[in-house]
């Protein structure tokens, strides 16, 4: 990639841009127009994936803005239903995306969900054959636990460098963070605004009101007051695009850190998950 216009993280010899565009339930020509303004104004790392159903839509948005594809960061992921059993099932997914992206590689490529009934001894030597063949610069995971990812690193050969999970500040995933850290692997916050939740809660709200920002804005600079950390929050209303990538100038103080930091529990998590979900760390 080009040199960047806002902060990055780096896992392995991934340099990841720390703000991205979430496009999950972005569709049709909201989605095209999203992207491509996202991109004008100045984001570098757009997020999507075969389940959203818009990786053609994402790749018109891309075209449109005339960005050049190596100015930017771009994630896909690949869901459990396109791994089963075979890894070359992955390989043509994978190359299914590309061909809707309508680009040559992707910087990061995930498996979208650990699933039993897809055995990481197969997939994890399959994604690792795309890193090697150019099609990703970066292979990572999504949704995963511990116990998933210490079972996919055993067959891996290149460094997994993302996981991307349900992150915002009431939900617990201090056990995981640790993890990750230990091994070098990125957080990586989708949903870093609880589908919405932050704008109901007094303690962001106060919080917010002290800086003249939004909830939103505090929300994402809490997340990326971490270092080991990367958001994507999407939003389908170009007016908050400039919104969210002013967050990453949002300085909070030890205080209003431990204060956010605060509102975490244990039934947090907003999102509803498959049946084959992992058995969460916290």
């Amino acid at each position: 990639m080009s040199t960047k216009t806002y902060n990055i993280r780096t896992a392995g010899q991934a340099n990841i841009p720390v703000l991205g565009l979430g496009t999950w339930q972005s569709t049709e020509q909201d989605c095209v127009d999203v992207v491509s303004q996202a991109l004008q104004m100045g984001y570098e790392h757009i997020d999507t994936a075969q389940a959203y159903g818009n990786e053609k839509q994402v790749g018109e948005g891309i075209k449109q803005s005339g960005v050049a594809r190596d100015k930017f960061f771009l994630t896909t992921k690949i869901f459990p239903d396109d791994m089963k059993f075979q890894p070359e099932k992955l390989v043509a997914a994978a190359k299914r995306s590309l061909e809707d992206l309508d680009t040559d590689y992707v910087d990061l490529l995930l498996l979208h969900w650990p699933d039993d009934r897809v055995p990481l001894s197969e997939t994890i030597p399959a994604l690792c054959e795309l890193q090697k063949q150019g099609l990703t610069r970066h292979i990572g995971v999504s949704n995963f636990n511990i116990t998933d990812i210490i079972e996919a690193k055993k067959y891996a050969d290149v460094p997994i460098v993302v996981n991307q999970v349900e992150f915002h500040p009431f939900i617990k995933q201090q056990t995981l963070q640790e993890f990750l850290n230990n091994h070098h692997i990125l957080l990586e916050a989708y949903s870093p605004l609880a589908r919405g939740g932050v704008f109901e809660n007094d303690t962001i709200k106060e919080i917010a009101d002290k800086h003249n920002v939004t909830p939103a804005q505090i929300s994402l600079a809490w997340i990326l007051s971490n270092k080991d950390r990367v958001a994507i929050p999407k939003t389908a209303n170009p007016d908050h695009l400039q919104g969210n990538l002013d967050a990453i100038n949002v300085q909070l103080s030890a205080e209003e850190l431990e204060q956010i930091g605060r509102l975490a529990r244990s039934d947090g998590r907003k999102i509803e998950h498959p049946d084959y979900s992992p058995v969460w760390d916290d």
